[in-house]
């Protein structure tokens, strides 16, 4: 395949809990091929996440027709979750194949930069899991929350389905406080329908799992369902407390992000509805400007109590 413009090649990566996107460009910004393929995140593959990664580029080179000799040219730019975990970092890096160059940063970084332009900004990633991300100024960068399920993800994907399936698990019960609804009976038949089928589904169940449930739930809260209705409403208010332990004052543009973030988007306070602007693109943008060496390196800190 002849290339076009310069010779270079770009493999830019978003990889989160549920799925990883990888896309492929050349030397002039164009996309030669994206694909999907399963989760890449640190937290759940360590630095085996490289054989997701690499399969997929095998698959885009012979897509469009080049080969796998063409590898060690390659320019990473890669964004992860569980990337803020340094020791999960450094063995992903130190299991790097030979490459021209090789940019790693969170997922939730090359999301912002890709939001806001490079400029500063802040983010709330609503998918799988959950985490506000703020650009305060170039490379310079603060996190909240993403401590990751199940004691964290707050508002998410993972949040909602497992806040649902605890509810049926106390209807299947007969220990449920308020009288069942349509939720609950659609959680339960999801989940096979008896106490033995559901404590299978529930061996089985990581985060993505628990976040396959959350259109059932999304859905049933635009029927009007009672607790679906609730569920959703404290995954805003959730999501609400984030962005606003990231940027108090309101001062920074704001966006939401990820698979959640549009279907939610009604049943959010009102006072963030106002306050958030769509993202100027997605997060493999970012992760491009992090392969041709246009965004500087991730510098991180934590929102801690005083």
């Amino acid at each position: 395949m002849k290339m076009s413009g310069e010779e270079a090649l770009f493999c830019c990566v978003d990889g989160g809990a549920s799925a990883t996107r990888v896309a492929l460009y050349d030397g002039t910004g164009h996309r030669l091929g994206l694909t999907v393929t399963e989760p890449a995140s640190l937290t759940l593959k360590g630095a085996d996440a490289w054989t997701v990664i690499l399969r997929a580029l095998d698959s885009l080179f012979a897509a469009v027709g080049l080969s796998g000799s063409a590898r060690p040219d390659i320019r990473y730019g890669i964004g992860l979750a569980g990337v803020s975990n340094t020791s999960q970092r450094d063995a992903f890096v130190a299991a790097a194949p030979a490459a021209a160059g090789l940019h790693v940063a969170t997922d939730a970084y090359i999301a912002c930069i890709a939001a806001h332009g490079g400029r500063p900004g802040a983010i709330v990633i609503v998918g799988t899991g959950s985490v506000g991300y703020r650009i305060e100024a170039p490379g310079r960068c603060r996190l909240v929350g993403g401590w990751g399920f199940p004691v964290g993800d707050e508002g998410s994907g993972a949040w909602l389905g497992r806040e649902a399936v605890a509810q049926a698990l106390h209807v299947l019960d007969g220990r449920y406080r308020h009288r069942p609804t349509g939720l609950h009976r659609a959680i339960i038949e999801h989940c096979g329908g008896t106490r033995q089928a559901m404590l299978a589904w529930l061996f089985q169940a990581p985060s993505g799992r628990f976040a396959e449930l959350a259109p059932l739930v999304v859905d049933h809260a635009l029927r009007g369902d009672r607790e679906g209705v609730a569920l959703v409403s404290a995954a805003g208010r959730e999501i609400d407390a984030l962005a606003t332990l990231l940027d108090p004052s309101f001062s920074v543009s704001l966006s939401l992000v990820g698979g959640l973030a549009e279907p939610l988007s009604p049943f959010l306070p009102e006072r963030l509805k106002r306050r958030v602007r769509a993202p100027e693109a997605d997060a493999i943008a970012g992760a491009l400007r992090l392969a041709q060496g246009k965004a500087p390196a991730e510098t991180l800190s934590y929102a801690v109590a005083s």
